[in-house]
C-alpha cells in the first residue's frame, strides 16, 4: 500500500503541475483547447490526491489531515474543484489560466517536501467537529486563493487597458467590472465562513482545552487566524462601504494573502503552526 500511495500522490501533483504549464501555453497561443485538457487534468489530479488520502487513511486509521503535505493536498483538491466551478461558464474561462499556474507550484512545492510526510502517521483528530472545522477551514482558504488570483487577473487585464494593449487574452477576459463583481463575491463568501470555522474552533477548544495545552490561544497559527480574520473584515467592509473597489481591492487583496500564505507555510515548515497543539498524543 506504501507503494500505492507514492504513486497516488506523485501522479495527482504531476497532473496539476502538467494543468499549470497547459495555462501557461495557452497564455502563448490562445488555444481554448488547452483549457479543456487542463481541466481534465485537474479532476484527475483531484482524484489521485483523493486516492492517498484513501491510503492514508486505511493505512493509519486516521484521518489525514495534521501533515503539512496533507494540509496542501487538501488545499490542491478544493483549490482545484473550486477554480474549475468559478470558469465553468464560458465568458470566464479565461481565468483559468491564472488559477491553474499558481496551483501548479503549490503542487510542486507539495511533492518537493512530501517525502518528510507520506509515511508519517497523522495526528489523532479526536472529534467529529474538529475534523470538520480542518476542512471548513481549508475551504475558506481555497476561497481566499481564488479572491488573489482573481485580483491578479483584475490587475493584469487594467494594465493591458491603462497602456492600451489590446490583444486576444484582453478581448477574451471579462470585464473590469466583472472582475470586480466576482471579486466581492468571493470576499463575501470566504470572510464569512472563516469567521464560521475560527469561532467553531475557538468554542471547541474552550470546551474541551485538554488537548491543545491550557495556553493554545497562543499558538501561532490562532494568532494567525486572528490577523486574517482582521485583515479581511477591514477589505470586506471597505468594499461593501465603497471605500475600496477596483484596482485598491486588488492589490490590497492580492498583496494580503500572499503574505499570509508565505506565512502559513513558513509557520508550517519551522514547525511552529501548533503550541502544545495534540501535546501527548501520537
Amino acid at each position: 500500500m506504501v507503494v500505492a500511495l507514492h504513486m497516488a500522490f506523485y501522479l495527482g501533483s504531476l497532473l496539476y503541475v502538467c494543468a499549470g504549464a497547459l495555462s501557461l501555453t495557452y497564455l502563448w497561443k490562445g488555444d481554448s483547447r488547452v483549457l479543456q485538457h487542463g481541466v481534465r487534468l485537474i479532476w484527475g489530479g483531484i482524484a489521485c490526491l483523493i486516492a492517498m488520502f484513501a491510503i492514508r487513511w486505511a493505512l493509519y486509521g486516521r484521518v489525514p489531515l495534521t501533515t503539512l503535505s496533507d494540509s496542501l493536498s487538501l488545499f490542491l483538491i478544493l483549490s482545484g474543484a473550486l477554480m474549475v466551478f468559478i470558469t465553468r461558464r464560458h465568458n470566464v474561462s479565461t481565468l483559468l489560466s491564472f488559477y491553474l499556474a499558481p496551483l501548479a507550484v503549490v503542487g510542486l512545492v507539495n511533492a518537493a517536501i512530501a517525502h518528510r510526510y507520506l509515511t508519517e502517521a497523522p495526528m489523532l483528530l479526536q472529534r467529529a467537529p474538529l475534523v470538520v472545522h480542518v476542512g471548513l477551514a481549508f475551504l475558506a482558504y481555497s476561497l481566499f486563493f481564488a479572491a488573489g488570483m482573481t485580483s491578479a487577473a483584475y490587475l493584469c487585464h487594467m494594465s493591458h487597458i491603462k497602456h492600451h494593449r489590446t490583444t486576444w487574452l484582453t478581448r477574451r477576459m471579462p470585464s473590469l467590472q466583472e472582475l470586480d463583481m466576482m471579486l466581492s463575491r468571493l470576499l463575501l463568501y470566504a470572510y464569512p465562513l472563516f469567521v464560521l470555522t475560527l469561532a467553531q474552533g475557538l468554542v471547541w477548544a474552550w470546551l474541551d482545552p485538554s488537548p491543545l495545552g491550557p495556553q493554545w490561544w497562543l499558538a501561532p497559527k490562532v494568532l494567525l487566524s486572528f490577523v486574517m480574520v482582521l485583515f479581511y473584515a477591514c477589505a470586506v467592509h471597505l468594499r461593501f462601504a465603497g471605500m475600496l473597489r477596483g484596482p485598491k481591492l486588488s492589490y490590497l487583496v492580492l498583496f494580503g494573502f500572499a503574505v499570509l500564505l508565505v506565512l502559513y507555510v513558513g509557520l508550517s515548515l519551522f514547525g511552529l503552526r501548533g503550541y502544545h497543539f495534540w501535546s501527548g498524543q501520537a
